[in-house]
């Protein structure tokens, strides 16, 4: 009887050992439970060095990009945007309403960074004033700096 009861102790404890270790187990094993989130994605650096040079009518806008401003994703290519105003009619305090007026595709240059190019022709009478953003899947920076030209 007494070798009966040491069996069934001995299989009681075996039990509480393996549940022990199955509760341990569950409360231990995977750390902190979230729900799931997308990694984070960062926008590439804007443009910091947008310049203007006007001949006659027509302006030409440069700005350079490199591989290291670069963020999540690679930069696919560029917006740029004007706003324009008749220099008659400008109101100081009032928004300017930028409207996109090219797409450019970005091409690496052969030591990771590019000198980009957009033309345009003026109308006399008007203040323009440019931006741009740069781009990647899904992602854009910040505007650039704004230049301001006027057609002559």
């Amino acid at each position: 009887m007494i070798a009966g009861k040491m069996m069934l102790d001995r299989r009681f404890s075996i039990k509480l050992l393996i549940a022990a270790t199955l509760l341990s187990l569950c409360i231990l094993g995977c750390g902190k439970k979230e729900m799931p989130s997308a990694p984070r994605q960062v926008p590439p650096q804007p443009v910091s060095d947008l310049r203007v040079q006007l001949t006659g009518n027509q302006i030409e806008l440069t700005w350079s990009f490199s591989k290291t401003l670069y963020g999540s994703e690679p930069v696919s290519g560029f917006g740029v945007f004007r706003a324009s105003e008749s220099v008659s009619e400008s109101c100081g305090n009032c928004p300017f309403l930028f409207h996109r007026v090219a797409d450019i595709p970005f091409l690496e240059g052969h030591d990771g960074a590019s000198v980009m190019t957009y033309r345009d022709m003026l109308e006399s009478g008007y203040r323009y004033r440019y931006k741009v953003i740069c781009y990647s899947t899904g992602l854009a920076s910040k505007d650039s700096n704004v230049v301001v030209v006027e057609g002559e």
